[in-house]
């Protein structure tokens, strides 16, 4: 019987504690329950390339991955913050395409973004400190992150050597399956261990602007897409889209572009791509703008060329070009990086 009043105290006890201070559940917290690290909190790093704070409806203060020359949102951007909170929410609208959430460098999350979503789990149940990396497909644009209310949160570390990846669709990676993760750029980069920067625009060429209105070619891209930001390397692949200019003129503005970068930059080592092969390219017009790259290069001091003549043909078309059979798949892009990677890594070490 005394054991009975016992256990109905203690009861009637727990209860009026659970009144006072809550219950404890595992249900997901409540919006009042979280609290919202905003884009533009100090606390992100945004990396591999420019961002951009931009107003979105309904949304508030967003930030974009960003092309500052062109003034619009490019591909590749990261961001990434660290964390001690024992769960982690992306907050997201759906911008299309697919984002990709490592965690301490581990694949945490791959999701598709639907028209419907607004947040996206990353971790939950954990502790102490969580680098979080956030990468997408597509355009990149950050949001927001929900953490537990009581938590920190910190800027990561970063300290890497900066490449400049500039060029036509090959660099902006027409053909692969993610832009920031399986085309030339973000895969040279990690090749590297780079910070490694997508400056690609499609259909354009060292001195060809598409539109022909816009001033989009690589050289009127170079002061801002290439020297404002101070890169430690930058490789050029450009060739395919200037076939409409002569030889001799198209040599004469790469000269001009690779002195810009030269004179600005003088420490900055400097990779022209030869062109490689594909079916639409004639072996005449791949030998005659290959000698048109390699001697621009040979002018400038701090250029090495890179000769790629050789390397793709109707024995592996299949096998690196995507359906178009002018773009690389993700097993070109690879390929084409591991190609460049070579006699990179031999400069990078003298």
């Amino acid at each position: 019987m005394e054991m009975k009043k016992w256990l109905y105290s203690v009861g009637i006890i727990c209860m009026v504690a659970a009144l006072l201070t809550g219950c404890q559940t595992s249900s997901p917290p409540a919006a009042d329950e979280k609290q919202l690290i905003a884009p533009t909190s100090p606390e992100w790093l945004y990396t591999h390339g420019p961002w951009k704070k931009v107003n979105e409806p309904e949304w508030g203060d967003v930030m974009k991955g960003w092309m500052n020359s062109t003034d619009r949102p490019q591909f590749g951007r990261r961001a990434s913050i660290e964390t001690d909170s024992p769960y982690a929410i992306l907050r997201q609208r759906p911008i299309g395409g697919k984002v990709t959430i490592f965690v301490d460098g581990k694949l945490a999350v791959e999701q598709l973004m639907s028209a419907k979503m607004k947040e996206i789990p990353i971790y939950s149940g954990s502790t102490g400190w969580h680098k979080i990396e956030v990468v997408f497909s597509d355009h990149s644009e950050i949001d927001g992150l929900y953490i537990s209310p009581d938590a920190n949160v910190r800027k990561p570390e970063h300290n890497q050597k900066k490449l400049v990846v500039i060029g036509h669709s090959y660099i902006d990676g027409t053909g692969s399956s993610n832009r920031g993760l399986t085309s030339i750029t973000p895969v040279l980069g990690d090749i590297l261990g780079m910070e490694s920067i997508n400056q690609g625009i499609g259909r354009t060429d060292v001195d060809v602007p598409v539109p022909a209105s816009a001033k989009n070619s690589g050289l009127e891209r170079v002061q801002t897409d290439i020297i404002q930001l101070k890169p430690d390397y930058v490789l050029s692949v450009y060739g395919y889209n200037a076939r409409g200019m002569t030889p001799e003129r198209f040599e004469a503005d790469y000269v001009t572009f690779l002195k810009t970068i030269q004179d600005a930059l003088p420490a900055t080592s400097v990779f022209a791509s030869g062109m490689i092969s594909v079916p639409s390219l004639s072996e005449e017009s791949e030998l005659t703008y290959n000698v048109a790259i390699k001697n621009a290069c040979a002018s400038v001091s701090n250029c090495t060329f890179i000769d790629l003549a050789g390397k793709w043909s109707e024995g592996n078309y299949n096998q690196y070009l995507s359906n178009d059979g002018v773009h690389p798949n993700d097993s070109g892009y690879r390929f084409l990086a591991e190609e460049y990677a070579k006699v990179m890594s031999e400069v990078i070490k003298k």
